[in-house]
């Protein structure tokens, strides 16, 4: 999924996704009829109306499957530009944003984010690289939703709708929507009303020569995270090389090997295998002879006697107690 995102392009922004998955919330949960989702805009409460018009005017109306919808005697209930859209409509609002600390994870790198292919038919061989980047950090998008409608039924009927739809509290009125964050897929988010309180500001007359608006606000926050989409391919590890002796950069390239230990079999790679449907052993691209041999560290200059493999040559110390000193005061011998 990784490779599949834009990093820097705004779907790729924590705003934007988040408002998606609003928008998808609302669509899905509160209708003019059944199957006709109330029109949602983003825009603050006094310029909802007129950014409606707008979008009803433009040839890619978003809102035209409301072209479909009729009354009992089968009456269109909305006309075609330049006819005036009616209500109800529902417009959402931008009220901050509150980082959380909680729940936060933006301090550790995600090493084993995926692999950068999907292909079926991937070898052990071909899984060079792994995908990396930072852990989500944790912020709180806060939003204004407000229900607009010129009919006091139509206004109790959302009332209701939203109270149920945050029935499950446990103190708070909170409820639970699925959103699609860039690179790491579907997952569940809390949404919950911030002040615990639903807003009537529908005004106490209408004004002259208007038809009365009745009108509810909700301030709402959602539990989101910014994800990092810098999605970085980094080089897994394969093959460990044991030596004597430290080593220079320079040096690393040109040291001799004791034991080479190849993790790309016997599942000896950790992060090899993290990766779902893992290629099981002897589908390599090309044969690997063998199996993977298990090392012996020294720690010095010294050769393992080949008789047993666990003893070490006393010389092959750097640094040592002489033996006969178990307590008291051991004297450090250099060789």
């Amino acid at each position: 999924m990784t490779n599949q995102v834009r990093s820097g392009a705004l779907e790729s922004t924590s705003m934007r996704y988040h408002e998606f998955a609003m928008q998808a919330w609302l669509y899905s949960h509160f209708y003019v009829r059944e199957g006709y989702p109330v029109p949602v805009v983003f825009g603050t409460p006094m310029d909802a109306f007129s950014k409606f018009k707008d979008l009803w005017a433009k040839s890619t109306n978003p809102f035209n499957y409301l072209f479909d919808l009729k009354d009992e005697n089968g009456t269109p209930l909305y006309e075609p530009h330049p006819a005036v859209p009616r209500y109800p409509l529902i417009s959402v609002s931008r009220k901050g944003w509150k980082y959380r600390t909680s729940q936060n994870y933006s301090i550790h790198q995600w090493r084993r984010l995926n692999w950068p292919t999907v292909a079926d038919d991937v070898k052990r061989e071909d899984l060079g690289y792994v995908t990396v980047s930072d852990m989500p950090m944790a912020w709180d998008y806060r939003f204004q939703i407000t229900f607009y409608s010129t009919r006091p039924d139509t206004q109790a009927f959302f009332i209701e709708s939203f109270m149920r739809e945050f029935n499950r509290t446990g103190g708070t009125p909170q409820t639970w929507l699925p959103i699609s964050y860039p690179g790491i897929g579907n997952h569940l988010i809390r949404l919950f009303m911030a002040d615990e309180s639903i807003e009537w500001e529908t005004p106490e007359e209408p004004e002259p020569d208007k038809i009365m608006e009745y009108r509810t606000s909700i301030n709402v926050t959602l539990e989101g995270y910014s994800i990092d989409a810098r999605f970085r391919p980094v080089p897994a590890l394969w093959t460990l090389i044991i030596g004597g002796g430290p080593a220079t950069v320079d040096e690393l390239t040109q040291i001799s090997p004791i034991v080479t230990d190849n993790l790309r079999i016997g599942n000896n790679n950790p992060v090899l295998d993290d990766r779902a449907n893992v290629p099981a052993n002897g589908t390599n691209a090309q044969p690997v002879y063998g199996q993977p041999i298990t090392s012996i560290l020294s720690f010095g200059t010294g050769t393992p006697s080949t008789a047993d493999p666990t003893y070490f040559s006393p010389s092959s110390y750097t640094y040592g107690i002489v033996s006969s000193e178990v307590f008291g005061n051991p004297v450090v011998v250099t060789l």
